[in-house]
């Protein structure tokens, strides 16, 4: 019977062969997490990448109305009701 290889086939793996597996694993994880993880002066923090995408966000507040608006009356449209830019009491916020 000829020995196989873990990707050939299964075969019974002693402890020590298992253990330093593992520890081998172990070390390229903290190699990864080493090399994701900023150093504290590099890089913006987490706090200021999520300030800055909450003022991106409102930024976009005007143009994700109107997105709003538009889808809301494709579905009157395709539902068959009366469309909101012929309702009246919708002009106040059609174009904000």
């Amino acid at each position: 019977m000829s020995e196989t290889t873990g990707r050939q086939g299964t075969f019974p793996i002693r402890g020590d062969d298992l253990w330093e597996r593992l520890r081998t694993i172990e070390d390229k994880l903290s190699l990864i997490i080493e090399i994701l993880s900023p150093e504290d002066s590099d890089g913006p923090t987490l706090d200021e990448i999520l300030g800055r995408l909450v003022t991106l966000i409102a930024a976009q507040n005007p143009m994700l109305r109107r997105i709003d608006l538009t889808t809301g009356r494709v579905l009157d449209i395709q539902e068959g009701r009366m469309s909101r830019s012929a309702r009246p009491d919708d002009e106040d916020g059609a174009d904000a």
